[in-house]
């Protein structure tokens, strides 16, 4: 907008998540060479009202491109006070190009993916796909069983040689294997060594942290689970743990080491002030006694997501959950409840989400992040859906790594009837594909067993063309 040259070298790296709308672009403005993001917007207002001159993630744009300009005013600065160069495309651009900017209602229907079966798998015999979809189910907990193998194992490691620190910053979630590319069964530790309590409530802690983070936090949650251990809030939280408000010093902790906790002075609602004041106090009290990594803002999402998915109302409600993970019974009572002969599978997966389960309470019960005061009342903190999460993609197979170490039959039988007797979860892109494409309502997609094995089919067969090496491709191909 100021008249200088401007040539795009590299457009850079599309950002489907929070932060700027392309990252690792390279421009040349007047002759000088930059490095760093681009974001898009309608117009220049928007960065403003998007809150981008306070979000950090935005510090490194080096241009903010508008389709056209709506005043004279300036609006794009970073957080850190820079100016931001603007490219102004209206002037560039024919008067229709509004009408080529509209979507296209059939894209949607057209994106749809289609299985190379499509036409054919009504040859198959429906208890054919049935037993198919129920072999692949197991082998996608088998997947998720060795994770937390390795894992178990990387933790009492690092315990024997006094290793505190995360064995890296992020780990990568590895939900792309093939089956046949499974890691082989650890066998270099026995029961024995495995029988410490501490150990499986900490893969249990690990495990549940990640589920909280939904898809885009994952690693962050993690991450923070792997720098506040356990073991480090009993140290430095001590009888706070079990006496008087255990859940507010806890909470102080994570969002502390989370970086969530914003500067008073920049807020102006009340309850925010006070709420941020009460756990600036609890956290600086912890503070020095804190010597592991520590994350930013800038490590979390927020964009995309709904208000009940923030990384806030999460840590929050793993604040709650943490006085019952550190208590070593906890782990036992998860594994008696499984094994509990003569109670229906439906009744056990009542009671273990039950524990998953944190209702909304005092300033969260308003609130979704500081600052913003929610339209409506909070009522939980863990909702049920995230609690059947937890129990299908956490307890269930560790309960089965549980079985399998300790050589326990009645723990991985009752668990895999676990898996059978969980309604399903809410359907998704894949699962409406496979039911369009392939089940053709043939049988009832009944469980979260029959609905991971349909996941787990799509994902490692159709979308990979192995249908040579499907049972269901084998008949018809």
């Amino acid at each position: 907008m100021d008249g200088r040259s401007l040539e795009i070298l590299s457009p850079g790296i599309p950002n489907h998540n929070g932060g700027p709308d392309f990252s690792d672009a390279q421009i040349r403005i007047g002759g000088r060479l930059y490095r760093g993001s681009i974001e898009i917007h309608r117009t220049e207002e928007e960065w403003k009202s998007h809150r981008h001159h306070k979000d950090i993630k935005y510090n490194r744009v080096i241009l903010h491109v508008v389709l056209r300009t709506g005043s004279e005013v300036e609006y794009s600065a970073t957080e850190s006070s820079r100016s931001v160069p603007v490219l102004a495309l209206e002037t560039y651009l024919s008067p229709s190009w509004h009408v080529a900017s509209e979507p296209d209602p059939q894209d949607k229907e057209d994106c749809r993916e289609t299985i190379r079966c499509i036409g054919m798998n009504t040859r198959a015999d429906s208890s054919l796909i049935e037993t198919w979809i129920e072999k692949l189910a197991v082998e996608r907990f088998e997947l998720k069983v060795r994770r937390f193998d390795e894992r178990l194992h990387e933790i009492l490691k690092q315990s024997e040689l006094h290793i505190y620190e995360p064995s890296s910053r992020y780990e990568e979630i590895p939900f792309g294997l093939q089956p046949d590319e499974l890691p082989p069964p650890a066998t270099s530790v026995s029961a024995h060594e495995v029988c410490n309590p501490s150990l499986w409530n900490q893969v249990l802690y690990e495990g549940v942290m990640e589920a909280l983070g939904y898809s885009k936090n994952q690693q962050s949650f993690l991450l923070l689970a792997r720098s506040v251990t356990l073991d480090s809030i009993q140290r430095i939280l001590g009888e706070n743990i079990l006496a008087g408000e255990p859940s507010a010093h806890v909470e102080a902790l994570l969002f502390g080491v989370a970086g969530l906790l914003p500067a008073v002075r920049g807020l102006t609602e009340p309850q925010s002030r006070k709420e941020i004041r009460r756990m600036r106090s609890l956290w600086k009290r912890t503070q020095p006694a804190y010597r592991h990594e520590r994350l930013s803002s800038s490590d979390w999402q927020f964009f995309r997501l709904r208000p009940e998915n923030f990384p806030t109302i999460r840590l929050a409600g793993a604040a709650r959950l943490l006085p019952q993970l550190i208590d070593s019974s906890t782990f036992k009572s998860i594994i008696r409840e499984v094994k509990q002969a003569g109670v229906p599978p439906h009744e056990k997966v009542r009671n273990l989400k039950r524990l998953f389960v944190v209702p909304a309470d005092g300033f969260w019960s308003s609130h979704y992040r500081f600052g913003e005061p929610a339209h409506r009342w909070v009522k939980t903190l863990v909702g049920d859906s995230r609690a059947q999460d937890i129990l299908i993609n956490v307890v269930i197979p560790i309960c089965l790594l549980y079985g399998r170490v300790f050589r326990d039959k009645s723990v991985r039988q009752e668990a895999l009837a676990l898996a059978a007797s969980c309604p399903p979860f809410a359907e998704n892109s894949i699962t409406i594909a496979m039911q369009e494409q392939l089940v053709r309502n043939r049988f009832r997609i009944g469980s979260v067993l029959t609905q991971q094995g349909m996941i787990q089919l799509y994902k490692m067969f159709c979308l990979e063309e192995r249908c040579g090496e499907c049972a269901i491709g084998k008949t018809i191909f």
